[in-house]
């Protein structure tokens, strides 16, 4: 019977919706809106933040970590002999492995291609617990001295260089000049450190290997190991290691876990959790628009529910009835909403900010976002529904069937609750725009930072140089002097400058020291290797002493520019001409220095040198030739960097035809890629949100100004009987709708101060209570509330009063 019921109920329902188009049509759309928003953010978020790993019991995956006591931060990186004394003596782990990102060079039939490998114990796969998608994974015997060496390919690699091709097994492959057999393909989602190739080795104490000096450190935690007894095991581990290497460990530390989603988070799982918040006030927004739509039938409603009630049907049965159609609505929204949420996805995916999620995230509609969509869909049709089904069946059910006509349209009750829910809707809405406006202001304030140089016309690239190839400095400063010499001859090149970084994206932090001062910070500073042009491609200005020259750099002297942060930060002002600074990492492999002290000759305009948002940082410019570790190039041209792409690869290529050129794109698109994207990530969400949320926020209050004046026709009617003006009538309407609207927009404000106070991460140079952003969104609200006013309003003037009081 409860089957039939139901059934009966649904057909009821869709010949209720069918007979009034519009109103389905606009409540289906409104859900449909939210839900769709709802749906791609979650998606992103449950590939992204929830589940973005597809290893074996990923739970157990943890990092050693040595923290500073003192300080922040921590390690997880060590050198090979440290980690292979962790993997012999710890007793907590049932497997130990190594990672890396190094470059591979791949030399094949084309242009040499610089891969991004992953060099690792044979075990590596073992302890990932993932089988390979063809082929297989090392083995103990691929590991025994003689054998033939192999390597992994990673999917993405296999697709985009051999098009999935499973002929690949046996093909040999030369990377790093060493000739590997390829004997398996990863699946899709393994992607252990971004990899294209992995390379298995055996680790030895005392010896490089593919030039691999320092590791990751990962391994798979035995079952009931608790926090206390891994730090009780690996304590003693780290004491010995340090008592060899006191260098390499901080003062006072201690040493724990990290797991393995905390080690390799997405940058971008706050701004995540925030928009996930977004689009859930714009449902919200959504579920009181349809609450309204709903309740403004529910007046024209309650005679027919009292004939159904006068003919035996009870008040929970009605109660229901209605509770289907607002489920039909419901489940029409969220498949719609679904739908649309596909193509939201991939519009989302489109922007954003490039390496912030995990490489084995795979961001799709899959079987656990569905579920989600559909809880959301069953719980928006219970928020919706139950409130105006309620107040469509009220207590009194006899009454309706006495009342006038008039009183059709709806009772005091519900009239409140309509007006309280549109200032809901205008409240929330506010909050979004806030949000949006919020997002806007930091967008424009990182794109108008002077960055010290004009950046439309550098061409960036990197030229690593193969540790095999060139093992020692002299090849790898004689290597970039013909380069350099030879790229200043390329046609529309003005300057060749060369680094171990570029700004504003940061470099090699070391700490310095200043002799003859009493100075003792052990922050870092940036130390930047470069060549004499370097200043002149980026435009750094002199502000004091002299840079440099090229026989300088040809001649390793022991020379030093600092910038003006520099200056003020660790002279505290004085004279930096003289001084000498030290920089004690420069003693350590892989650059090996004896002599690590460097005169300073000149001090240089600071630059954005670490990123737009964050503080500039001091730092040092010593000559690339006494180091030998830079290998990127900034070219400053005459014209569009774009245009002589092709040359300086040629020019590379005549110097090393075997050598690859990576990451080569102009200033600016770095800029949009890795400065930009973010800020622009979040204001176009934000913004598209709080545009939607605007758009029901004034639906809701067309719909309720509409219904007022419908209910008021007599009175509206009696007023111009009795001499009232159009133009009085206008006023009448468009006061109360303004009176709703600065409601909205009081209880708005107090909840977007909250909430600008949760954006305070996602926001730069702007405070969160910006009285620029906070009354332009508020007078955007309320103009665009007053015009959903103002046509009800004429509508109410042009009322005929004979005509209203006849139908009375």
């Amino acid at each position: 019977m409860w089957i039939n019921q139901f059934f009966r109920d649904i057909k009821g329902g869709f010949r209720y919706l069918t007979k009034n188009p519009g109103f389905s049509v606009i409540a289906v759309l409104s859900l449909a809106l939210g839900i769709m928003a709802t749906t791609a953010i979650y998606s992103v978020i449950h590939a992204v933040v929830l589940d973005p790993f597809p290893y074996k019991d990923v739970d157990s995956l943890t990092s050693v970590r040595v923290r500073d006591v003192s300080g922040r931060g921590g390690r997880t990186y060590y050198p090979v002999e440290h980690y292979i004394e962790i993997a012999e003596r710890s007793k907590i782990f049932d497997g130990v492995i190594a990672s890396t990102i190094s470059d591979v060079l791949w030399i094949g039939s084309g242009d040499p291609q610089r891969l991004r490998g992953n060099i690792g114990p044979f075990n590596t796969f073992d302890v990932m617990g993932v089988p390979p998608l063809i082929g297989r994974t090392p083995s103990a015997d691929d590991a025994k001295t003689g054998a033939t060496p192999v390597v992994v390919l990673g999917y993405k690699f296999w697709q985009r260089q051999f098009a999935g091709d499973r002929n690949v097994l046996g093909m040999q492959m030369k990377l790093n000049d060493q000739v590997r057999t390829v004997i398996g393909v990863m699946p899709k989602r393994f992607m252990w450190r971004g990899a294209d190739v992995y390379i298995p080795v055996n680790f030895e104490r005392g010896r490089t290997i593919e030039g691999v000096r320092t590791v990751h450190v990962l391994g798979r935690l035995k079952p009931g190991i608790t926090e206390t007894q891994a730090e009780v095991d690996l304590t003693p581990i780290i004491q010995d290691l340090k008592q060899k290497d006191p260098g390499t460990y901080p003062e006072t530390w201690r040493v724990g876990l990290l797991s393995f989603k905390e080690t390799f988070p997405s940058s971008i799982r706050e701004n995540l959790w925030i928009l996930f918040g977004a689009v859930g006030l714009l449902l919200l927004i959504a579920c009181a628009n349809v609450s309204n739509l709903l309740l403004s039938k529910a007046g024209l409603r309650q005679k027919e529910m009292a004939v159904r009630a006068a003919i035996g049907a009870n008040r929970s049965r009605l109660i229901r009835q209605l509770l289907t159609e607002s489920l039909i609505l419901a489940v029409a929204g969220g498949l719609l909403g679904i739908a649309l949420a596909y193509g939201a996805l991939r519009a989302i995916l489109a922007i954003v900010p490039p390496d912030t999620i995990p490489d084995e995230s795979e961001v799709v509609m899959n079987t656990p976002v569905l579920v989600f969509s559909v809880a959301v869909t069953a719980l928006t049709s219970l928020v919706f529904g139950l409130t105006p089904a309620l107040h469509t069946i009220g207590r009194d059910l006899a009454n309706p069937l006495r009342e006038s006509g008039r009183s059709m349209a709806g009772n005091r009750r519900q009239t409140f609750l309509r007006k309280g829910l549109v200032v809901a809707e205008v409240a929330l809405s506010l909050m979004l725009l806030v949000g949006a406006g919020l997002m806007i202001r930091t967008f424009q304030a990182v794109q108008d930072v002077d960055l010290g140089f004009k950046p439309e016309r550098v061409l960036t690239m990197r030229v690593p140089l193969p540790e095999k190839r060139y093992p020692e400095t002299e090849k790898r400063v004689a290597f970039f002097e013909d380069l350099t010499s030879r790229l200043k001859a390329v046609p529309g090149v003005n300057a060749v400058g060369l680094n171990n970084g570029f700004h504003p994206f940061g470099g090699m932090g070391a700490a310095v020291q200043v002799i003859g001062t009493s100075d003792d910070d052990k922050r870092a500073v940036l130390i930047h290797q470069t060549n004499a042009d370097y200043f002149k491609s980026l435009g750094i200005e002199l502000r004091q002493g002299r840079a440099y020259d090229g026989s300088e750099v040809a001649s390793k002297r022991h020379l030093a520019v600092v910038n003006e942060t520099f200056q003020r930060t660790r002279l505290s002002g004085a004279e930096a001409i003289g001084k000498v600074v030290k920089v004690p990492r420069l003693k350590d492999p892989p650059f090996g220095l004896e002599d690590y002290s460097f005169e300073v000759v000149g001090v240089v305009k600071d630059i954005q040198n670490d990123g737009i948002t964050d503080p500039l940082m001091p730092e040092v410019y010593i000559p690339y030739s006494v180091a030998g570790r830079a290998d990127r190039l900034a070219l400053l041209t005459q014209g569009d960097p774009a245009s002589v792409t092709r040359s300086v690869l040629e020019t590379v290529y005549s110097v090393d035809k075997d050598q690859p050129v990576t990451d080569i794109r102009t200033m600016q698109s770095a800029l949009k890629d890795f400065v930009y994207a973010g800020p622009r990530f979040n204001f176009v969400l934000f913004a598209l949100f709080a545009v939607l949320g605007l758009a029901l926020a004034v639906i809701g209050v067309y719909g309720v100004m509409s219904s007022a004046v419908a209910q008021q026709t007599h009175e509206i009617g009696v007023r111009m009987a009795l001499g009232a003006s159009p133009g009085s009538i206008t006023g009448m309407v468009i006061k109360r709708g303004g009176l709703l609207l600065l409601i909205g927009l009081g209880l708005g404000l107090i909840g977007s101060l909250a909430a600008a106070r949760l954006l305070e991460t996602q926001i730069w140079n702007v405070k969160p209570f910006d009285p620029v952003t906070f009354g332009a969104v508020s007078l955007i609200l309320l103009i665009a509330g007053i015009q959903a006013c103002l046509w009800p309003a004429m509508r109410a003037s042009r009322v005929d009063p004979l005509s209203a009081l006849r139908q009375e």
